[in-house]
């Protein structure tokens, strides 16, 4: 069956950052990159299956707190990798995410 196309509403930005995702039964540590506001890529030393609930926290390192998303959906699976749509994020937070996104986009030549 072929894949429906969907245009992606958030702007990404190519970026490397430490993080990790929590589930019910487990903690995995992993890389972040693909972001948007709408969701990310990661690259993660735990298996996650599609449709999965994570939280995650982002290690940002111009800063000194990390970025926490209360609720994350696995959308998609390839091996170690793994897309993830925010489903539940603070409004303060969402903000911090808009505004590290806006600087690496304001950075690229």
């Amino acid at each position: 069956m072929p894949k429906r196309f969907r245009l992606r509403t958030y702007r990404r930005v190519m970026r490397w950052n430490t993080g990790y995702y929590l589930a019910e039964d487990f903690l995995g540590k992993g890389i972040i990159r693909d972001i948007s506001s709408g969701g990310w890529r990661m690259q993660g030393d735990h298996q996650v299956t599609i449709g999965m609930k994570l939280t995650l926290r982002m290690e940002l390192p111009d800063e000194k707190t990390p970025l926490e998303i209360e609720e994350a959906s696995v959308q998609w699976v390839s091996g170690n990798d793994f897309g993830i749509r925010i489903t539940n994020i603070r409004h303060v937070t969402a903000k911090r995410l808009e505004r590290m996104i806006g600087h690496q986009l304001c950075a690229l030549p």
